[in-house]
């Protein structure tokens, strides 16, 4: 009996002295973490992905900023992106706050180098003050943003141009054609054809004209083309007018030698694409053919060299035949040249008939009563 209570006080003593694993809370606590450490690591694992979702990793910098403006100046701005396997994707840009300038040609120019995409950008200088855009570009394949770049602020100056200057700031401007014909017993008309690199083409004007204008004009940053005609009176030996060379920082002047051609009795006889000399020469040569396979009929009695012979011998007459006549209706405006949306230069009083000269497409060449000469489009020709 007294062993039985000593073993039972024994066990009571192990109970009360060492608690059991299973039921003792500090034992468990280390299995279960606090509500509060489970939300702080659920939002740090939230915040890591939501990292990785908006950042796209492209980098953008300027490879170049203008040093010195002029207003009316084009200049170019060059964006570099990196890395280059994220940079030559669909990248769609955000250009905003700017001053002072406009965007000349919105979609950038793309160079492609070992160490990263080049987008040029180029804008037109409005006024003095100017200031470069806030840039921004995003990847268009997930939407992701790129480091922004903020615009820095710049000062344009002022030209102070001679009188001769004909509103044209370029690396290059180029006369590659001209021609000058009588308009009148008082003046010629020069129309000529130019090139110009980095130019706002659409500014040209010249000074101490009778009447100017474009012909045609195709306006792009790497090239400009314009032709352009300008009345002046005939005593005037030279056309003589200045711009500003932006590679070389100096005014520039360029003159165009007035020689009239007295190969037409007035004015745009020969201003058209077509040279009527080709035609004469063409005429030349298919007349020789013609007698020389006649000749070699005679002299080999051979049927199939009279046959040959026929088909010069044709073109030949069809060519010199008279003009025909047309019906010009009243009120139709008369041209310089035969071109879409070309200059006018006089309109007929009164429905008349008149000789048609030659045509180049829609447009048929006239000569008026007062011996000028000009285009007239197939709309403004009599039906019947």
């Amino acid at each position: 009996m007294k062993k039985i209570l000593a073993l039972l006080l024994l066990l009571i003593q192990t109970a009360i002295g060492e608690p059991s694993v299973f039921t003792d809370p500090a034992t468990a606590a280390p299995q279960e973490q606090p509500k509060e450490a489970v939300a702080d690591t659920e939002t740090g694992v939230n915040t890591l992905f939501t990292n990785a979702t908006q950042s796209s990793g492209l980098k953008l910098e300027l490879a170049n900023i203008p040093s010195h403006l002029y207003i009316g100046e084009i200049f170019p701005l060059t964006i570099k992106l990196t890395p280059i396997d994220i940079a030559s994707g669909n990248i769609e840009y955000s250009l905003q706050n700017e001053e002072g300038i406009r965007v000349f040609s919105p979609t950038p120019k793309r160079i492609v180098k070992a160490d990263g995409v080049y987008d040029t950008f180029y804008f037109l200088v409005q006024s003095a003050n100017v200031r470069l855009p806030d840039i921004t570009a995003t990847v268009a394949s997930n939407g992701s943003d790129s480091n922004p770049i903020i615009g820095t602020s710049l000062i344009a100056s002022t030209l102070t141009p001679p009188a001769t200057f004909a509103n044209v700031l370029a690396d290059s401007f180029k006369i590659i054609d001209y021609k000058t014909t009588a308009y009148n017993q008082e003046s010629n008309i020069v129309v000529f054809t130019a090139i110009a690199r980095r130019c706002n083409i659409g500014t040209f004007s010249l000074h101490n004209t009778i009447k100017q204008g474009f012909e045609s004009k195709i306006p792009n940053v790497e090239e400009s083309q314009i032709t352009y005609y300008a009345i002046i009176p005939n005593t005037q030996q030279s056309l003589d007018f200045t711009i500003f060379n932006l590679a070389k920082n100096r005014y520039e002047s360029l003159s165009i030698p007035i020689t009239v051609d007295d190969d037409t009795v007035s004015t745009q006889g020969d201003l058209s694409p077509t040279d009527a000399r080709h035609t004469e020469l063409k005429v030349g040569g298919a007349a020789i053919l013609a007698v020389i396979l006649i000749a070699m009929y005679y002299w080999r009695r051979k049927q199939w060299y009279l046959i040959a012979s026929a088909l010069p011998f044709f073109f030949v007459v069809f060519t010199l035949l008279p003009n025909e006549s047309i019906c010009v209706k009243k009120g139709a405006p008369l041209q310089i040249l035969p071109i879409k949306h070309g200059t006018i230069f006089e309109v007929t009083i009164e429905e008349t008939n008149i000789e048609a000269e030659s045509k180049v497409g829609d447009f048929t060449k006239i000569r008026l009563d007062n011996n000028k000469v000009g285009w007239v489009n197939k709309r403004d020709i009599c039906s019947n």
